[in-house]
């Protein structure tokens, strides 16, 4: 017979849409708010922020890449493919070792040599260490999403931990946005190496962060239980025990879909500026960055809903759906700088903006013991794999469709197929804890 372990579950009466409501309040936020949150929460936040910039200055470059090597589109869609290739395995591991070794230790040295790589395209003496470097730095660069994540969600407090750490889920636009104020001027005045020196900097600054960041108390107190899954092939099957099994496949399923349009776009939107619109490259990086900046309103209105209106789940499928039905009506019917900006900046208000949710609400789906390997796994995982297929398959369809079919079969179509994937979810309250819930065990 399974044992249960049942915890108090709110009435019908308690729940609107599936969830407690409870009023928003800066006063109570800030009562929340102990050095140890506002440390991890800033250290995060500043590392994905700064590990984003230094991956999407690749983005920008695409364009004179292409034309100092001589290559063809389809060459950069294979380049970032065998990148994802690789990121498949490193988030992976980086899960498995931040629940084995500590999430600060594995989150700075990620960032260490993420930044190294993303420096050492300046150097590059020929597309083979160019796509040796890329490689490498986006593989070990994806496995520091999924540990900041984890980082965030066990520091803050479960009244307000969507809120707090969908706000680390703005470090993505803010990269995107920030490396367009680096790229746009100094491509134009001293060519594409020129933008990644930035990954030194950054790479510099890994030990300060790395200083600052606290440990997870949550993850020293699971360290020392004897209950917990120590070998790695232990805790990924304890994803798949009765209990999990529904949850990590959709979840993984869901991400899955949601990361294709996000894949498809986050590389190529500069290069189908230039090719669709006809901006030169410098103009394709300023609407592009000024698009991004836009989105990151999504994601603080994205954690404020799923966390005071209705469930981090109902949040997720309404973001996704309006992004899909925005980025459609942007590619079919935006035209000139101006339109393009507003369109492509409320498309990723929603779809980009659906992060915020996405993420709190697998680390809250997963109990400690196997946090950062469920979020790497059916998260991480998802997107990497997502984005080893997107860029070979817009690459392709692309040239031969046009830029607007393409993306609406790269992007629209896996947009709505993955709101509905996500409607296989229970709908659970927003806070509710794994380690609290009912727990089913064989």
């Amino acid at each position: 017979m399974p044992s249960i372990r049942r915890s108090s579950c709110p009435s019908v009466n308690q729940l609107w849409l599936g969830k407690p409501v409870r009023a928003f309040s800066w006063t109570d936020i800030r009562a929340s708010l102990d050095r140890r949150l506002v440390l991890v929460m800033a250290v995060s936040i500043a590392g994905v922020t700064l590990s984003t910039a230094d991956q999407s200055l690749f983005s920008y470059a695409i364009p004179d890449i292409t034309a100092e090597f001589g290559i063809g589109l389809e060459v950069i869609g294979q380049l970032l493919s065998l990148s994802f290739l690789a990121a498949s395995a490193t988030v992976v591991m980086a899960g498995l070792a931040a629940d084995h070794f500590g999430r600060r230790r594995v989150f700075v040295a990620l960032l260490a040599i993420s930044s190294l790589c993303a420096g050492a395209h300046a150097l590059a003496p020929s597309l083979w260490y160019l796509g040796m470097f890329r490689i490498l730095g986006f593989a070990v660069g994806a496995g520091l999403y999924p540990i900041a994540n984890t980082l965030v969600v066990e520091a803050a407090p479960s009244r307000y931990r969507g809120f707090i750490s969908g706000l680390l889920q703005m470090g993505y636009p803010l990269g995107f946005a920030f490396a367009s104020l680096i790229a746009a001027p100094m491509i134009a005045a001293y060519g594409w190496r020129s933008i990644f020196y930035a990954g030194f900097v950054v790479a510099a600054l890994a030990p300060v962060f790395g200083w600052l960041l606290p440990e997870s108390p949550k993850f020293e107190q699971e360290k020392s239980s004897v209950d917990i899954p120590t070998r790695a092939a232990d805790r990924i099957r304890r994803l798949f025990m009765p209990d999990l099994k529904r949850r990590s496949l959709v979840c993984f399923g869901g991400s899955f879909l949601i990361s294709l349009a996000i894949g498809s776009t986050t590389y190529f939107l500069p290069t189908y500026l230039v090719q669709a619109h006809g901006f030169v490259p410098a103009e394709a990086s300023r609407i592009a960055g000024y698009s991004y900046a836009i989105g990151a309103i999504g994601y603080l209105a994205a954690s404020y809903v799923g966390e005071f209106v209705t469930t981090r789940r109902n949040t997720l499928i309404i973001w996704i759906f309006a992004g899909a039905v925005a980025f459609a009506a942007t590619l079919w019917f935006a035209q000139g700088e101006a339109t393009l900006i507003l369109g492509l900046g409320i498309s990723i208000v929603f779809f980009y903006g659906s992060e915020a949710v996405r993420m709190p609400l697998i680390g809250e789906l997963f109990p400690t013991a196997v946090r950062a390997t469920a979020t790497a796994i059916t998260g991480s995982l998802a997107v990497t794999t997502a984005w080893l297929i997107s860029p070979l398959l817009l690459s392709y369809l692309a040239p031969r469709l046009g830029w607007a079919t393409a993306f609406t079969w790269c992007a629209v179509v896996p947009l709505l197929l993955g709101g509905l994937a996500f409607l296989g979810l229970v709908n659970t309250p927003s806070g509710d804890d794994a380690d609290s819930r009912e727990v089913v065990t064989a």
